[in-house]
């Protein structure tokens, strides 16, 4: 099943499983990898929900209807396999899911949090028709060419009962478990051995395996096959997200770095089901505001390096009892003249002299202006087929001097096709939402 953002479809034949599904999402909802912890900047009501016990990521309704909310991705339950697509692809004529899952694939590319490393030429040769078994084959492709080439060994420290000195003496076990039993002759030594069953290569095999669980791709099959025989001799562990942080690689080891931080997308953002270790439940879901903004930082600090570009730069709007209050978080701050806010919202075609804009949004803008004392601001918003893509200008007047602050209302394409340069057209359009990108 299929859906985009804000759009519903008929759930009718997954009733019988619908309070078993409600009950993982929940379970999911509460483990997720929170993306935008800022509370400060929520209403109370905001925060309550992202405290509750129930999920978020979908509505239902009593006719048996499923709508999707703000997060894109993929879930899996049983036999319900949902994906979720950007509402800005829903206009579109032709649904060209590939090229959908192409996009994403590059903006998620640019986000720092979910460090996702890949190739996009070797995604765009081979057509999928399914979004969870692209994820798998990124992770199979890359890992399996990675570790037939350069299998990895590390120094793993252990402590083990020996009959002669190695390493370091252990004088808790020695003492406990043998000096004061009499068998004063056999030692517990610390050392770390040079071995191929390391933390790892048990985190890489714990992925591969869960993986091969879930995909009916044959391609990716045979990857993670030969992903689990060339880790034949590694110990079958269960890995969470802080075995991660364990596995300390020296820089050379660039490759095996980008398939530790594949290993840490799925175990911090795709969440396995944690009761049955062989069944095939899986979730991956992102908010799009989170990836709208990442995307747009990252693109605009590695494309546009002669700008100095802050992000998540807080301050604060005012102070009480010598105590400040009121937090505001700006997302990009360039050469602390001008801010980006990016709102990922489509805007409405007949607002007349608004041009889409919120009234609680342009309040937020001003306030940001008069505290940064910036005199330029830019609303930019995705661009999405059919809808309200034109550029304002709004100005507004304040202080004694006749000064201004300017608020400009663009709209940013970035989509685009595979046969397209996506690098060059994502740069012509920052240009033209404004020129000091140039």
């Amino acid at each position: 099943m299929r859906l985009f953002e804000w759009h519903n479809k008929d759930f009718s034949q997954y009733k019988s499983k619908l309070p078993e599904f409600v009950n993982y999402l929940s379970e999911v909802w509460q483990s997720r990898n929170r993306y935008n912890e800022a509370e400060e900047e929520l209403t109370e009501e905001e925060i309550q929900e992202r405290r509750m016990a129930k999920q978020r990521f979908f509505d239902f309704t009593y006719d048996y209807k499923i709508s999707a909310r703000n997060y894109i991705g993929v879930v899996q339950y049983d036999d319900i396999r949902i994906e979720v697509y950007p509402k800005i692809f829903a206009s579109a004529k032709d649904k060209d899911w590939s090229q959908a899952q192409f996009n994403i694939l590059f903006w998620l590319s640019y986000c720092r949090k979910i460090r996702f490393p890949f190739a996009l030429a070797s995604v765009a040769n081979i057509d999928f028709d399914d979004f969870l078994e692209v994820l798998i084959f990124i992770f199979a492709n890359y890992t399996s060419e990675i570790l037939s080439e350069q299998p990895y060994q590390s120094y793993h420290e252990i402590t083990e009962e020996m009959s002669f000195l190695k390493g370091r003496l252990s004088f808790p076990e020695y003492t406990n478990n043998n000096l004061s039993k009499g068998k004063w002759e056999s030692f517990y030594c610390t050392h770390e051995p040079f071995v191929f069953d390391n933390q790892f290569n048990r985190i890489v095999k714990y992925i591969a395996t869960k993986l091969i669980n879930i995909s009916s791709n044959s391609l990716n099959k045979g990857k993670l096959t030969g992903i689990l025989f060339l880790l034949d001799e590694v110990s079958d562990v269960r890995c969470n997200l802080a075995d991660c942080d364990k596995v300390k690689l020296n820089y050379l080891y660039g490759d095996l770095e980008n398939i530790l931080s594949l290993c840490r997308l799925f175990l911090a953002n795709a969440v396995f089901d944690i009761h049955d270790e062989g069944n095939k439940n899986f979730c991956f879901l992102l908010p799009m505001e989170y990836v709208f903004e990442e995307f747009t930082y990252g693109f605009l600090t590695e494309h546009f390096e002669h700008l100095k570009i802050n992000s998540q730069s807080t301050s604060w709007l005012a102070s009480r009892n010598f105590t400040n209050v009121f937090k505001i978080r700006n997302d990009l701050i360039i050469n602390n003249t001008l801010i980006i806010d990016t709102k990922y919202k489509l805007r409405g075609l007949n607002d007349g002299l608004k041009g889409g804009v919120s009234q609680t949004d342009m309040y937020q803008m001003i306030s940001y202006a008069i505290k940064r004392k910036c005199k330029e601001i830019i609303l930019l918003y995705p661009y999405h087929e059919g809808g309200n893509n034109d550029a304002f200008e709004f100005d507004i007047q304040h202080g004694n001097a006749g000064e201004s602050i300017k608020v400009l209302v663009r709209n940013i394409d970035i989509t685009f096709n595979k046969d397209e340069f996506a690098i060059n057209k994502i740069k012509g359009g920052f240009n033209e939402a404004s020129a000091v990108f140039i």
